[in-house]
C-alpha cells in the first residue's frame, strides 16, 4: 500500500511538471477588431446581407458615405470574405461562419442580370446603378467577386451548403464569360519600344491576376482541361508583360497595365504561383521567383515605391515618372502574399524571411517610420503621403489588406519571428 501511495505522489508530482512545462500560445497578430467594427449587417427582402463600410475617418472611425459611390461595395466585402474564410480555416469559430454567410450573401445580392457584379452600395440599400466604378462589366469588381466567391466554396461546413450551391452557379457562369473573354488568340503589340501581349494594353496584367487566383480555386473544385487550357492562356499573357533580371532593370517586375509598374494590386507573382502550383507549371513558379527574389527585393531597398513607367531605347530599358508616394497596405500585402507562397512551394526559408522583413513595413520600416498597425485596435492607417505626412483615416481596403498580409506571417513561424524582432 506504501509502494502504491508514493507510485501516485510521484505521478502528481511528474504531472505538475509537466503541466508547467507546457508553454502558452504566443499572442495573435491579427486584431479583427477594427474589421468587425466597419462591418454592418443590413437586411433586404428577409435576406441578412454583410457589409463593409468603405471609409472610416479618424479621430472616431466612424461611417464616412460618399454620396457618388454609396457606404460599402463589392470590392471591399469580397476581400473581408476571403479574409474570414482563411480564418475560419485556422480557427473555425462560429463568429467567421456568421460573416462568412451574410458576407457571401451580399456579393451574390448584387450580381446583375448580365452575369457580372454592380460595385457600390448607397446607406438606403439600393444599388448604385450609375457610377462608372459600379457598373456590371468586366472589370475589378466582377473580379473580386469571383476570386471571392471561389475561396468561399472551398470552405467545408455543413452550415453553407446551400449558398456555395447558389455561389456555384454564379462562378460558373462567370467562368464562361471569362472564357469568351479570352477566347482569341493572343496578340503582341509593342508600346514604348516594349512588346507585350495585347491582352496587358486591354485588361492589365493586375486585373487578370485576380481572374487567375479565381480560376485556380475554381480549378480545385472542377478540374477539368477547359480551365486549366484558360489558366495557362492569361498567365501567358501576365508572363508576356516581365522585363529586367537580376542584373539588369525592372529586375522581373511584371508591370500593371500598358508599359506602367504600380504597386496597388500588384498579384501577378501571387497569381502565378498559386496557379502554377495547381497545375505543375514550372515556367510560372519561375517567373514568379524572378520577381520575389530581385524585384522585391529592389523596392525593399528603395523603402517601396509607388507608380514608374518604362521605356525601351536601344536595347536597355529606361524608367521615368516615377512616384514613391503614395504608399498603402495594398502596395505591400501583394508582396508579403507572394513570398509566403513562394516559401509554401520551395520550402526555402529565404522567401519566409523575406515575407518576414516586409512586413516591417506595418510596424514603422518604412519612408515615415510610422507604424501603421495598431495591433490594440486593430485600426490600419490608410497610407503614408510623404516621407512626413501620414493619412490616420483608417478605411476597408487598409485594414483588410493588412490583415490578409498579417495572416499569411502567422502560417510561418520563420516569417512570424523576423516581424516579432524587428517591430
Amino acid at each position: 500500500m506504501l509502494k502504491f501511495y508514493f507510485l501516485l505522489f510521484m505521478l502528481t508530482l511528474t504531472g505538475s511538471k509537466c503541466s508547467k512545462e507546457i508553454p502558452k500560445p504566443e499572442p495573435s497578430i491579427i486584431n479583427s477588431e477594427h474589421l468587425d467594427h466597419l462591418y454592418q449587417e443590413i437586411e433586404i427582402d428577409s435576406l441578412k446581407l454583410g457589409t463593409i463600410w468603405i471609409y472610416s475617418n479618424a479621430p472616431d472611425y466612424n461611417l464616412v458615405t460618399d454620396q457618388d459611390e454609396g457606404f460599402t461595395c463589392i470590392d471591399d466585402v469580397s476581400r473581408a470574405l476571403v479574409f474570414y474564410c482563411r480564418q475560419y480555416k485556422v480557427n473555425p469559430l462560429q463568429k467567421y461562419l456568421d460573416k462568412i454567410k451574410s458576407l457571401s450573401s451580399f456579393i451574390m445580392y448584387m450580381r446583375a442580370p448580365n452575369g457580372y457584379y454592380y460595385n457600390f452600395m448607397f446607406p438606403d440599400k439600393q444599388i448604385n446603378k450609375v457610377h462608372q466604378n459600379s457598373k456590371p462589366t468586366p472589370n475589378f469588381w466582377s473580379w473580386r467577386a469571383y476570386w471571392a466567391l471561389s475561396e468561399f466554396s472551398l470552405v467545408d461546413s455543413g452550415e453553407l451548403q446551400d449558398l456555395q450551391v447558389e455561389a456555384q452557379n454564379q462562378l460558373s457562369l462567370l467562368t464562361q464569360k471569362i472564357g469568351i473573354l479570352f477566347q482569341q488568340p493572343d496578340e503582341l503589340i509593342e508600346v514604348e519600344g516594349l512588346t507585350i501581349s495585347k491582352r496587358i494594353a486591354d485588361f492589365g496584367g493586375d486585373q487578370m491576376s485576380v481572374i487567375l487566383l479565381g480560376l485556380t480555386n475554381y480549378y480545385r473544385i472542377n478540374p477539368n482541361e477547359t480551365i486549366k487550357n484558360l489558366m495557362q492562356n492569361i498567365g501567358e499573357s501576365i508572363l508576356s508583360a516581365q522585363f529586367g533580371n537580376k542584373k539588369t532593370f525592372p529586375y522581373g517586375a511584371f508591370l500593371s497595365w500598358k508599359n506602367i509598374w504600380h504597386a496597388w494590386g500588384n498579384t501577378q507573382a501571387y497569381a502565378l504561383l498559386k496557379a502554377g502550383k495547381e497545375l505543375h507549371n514550372e515556367v510560372f513558379i519561375t517567373s514568379a521567383l524572378k520577381e520575389v527574389d530581385n524585384f522585391f527585393t529592389y523596392r525593399q531597398k528603395q523603402l517601396y515605391l509607388h507608380q514608374f513607367y518604362i521605356k525601351k531605347v536601344n536595347d536597355s530599358i529606361q524608367m521615368y515618372n516615377l512616384e514613391k508616394f503614395p504608399q498603402i497596405a495594398y502596395n505591400i500585402s501583394p508582396m508579403i502574399l507572394a513570398s509566403i507562397e513562394a516559401y509554401n512551394i520551395t520550402k526555402s526559408e529565404k522567401y519566409a524571411v523575406q515575407a518576414g522583413q516586409l512586413s516591417g513595413w506595418f510596424f514603422g520600416k518604412n519612408a515615415a517610420n510610422k507604424q501603421m498597425v495598431n495591433t490594440e485596435s486593430g485600426v490600419v492607417f490608410d497610407g503614408i503621403d510623404s516621407g512626413e505626412n501620414v493619412n490616420v483615416n483608417s478605411g476597408a481596403e487598409s485594414t483588410i489588406e493588412a490583415l490578409l498580409a498579417l495572416q499569411a506571417i502567422e502560417t510561418s513561424p520563420t516569417a512570424l519571428q523576423i516581424l516579432k524582432s524587428n517591430r
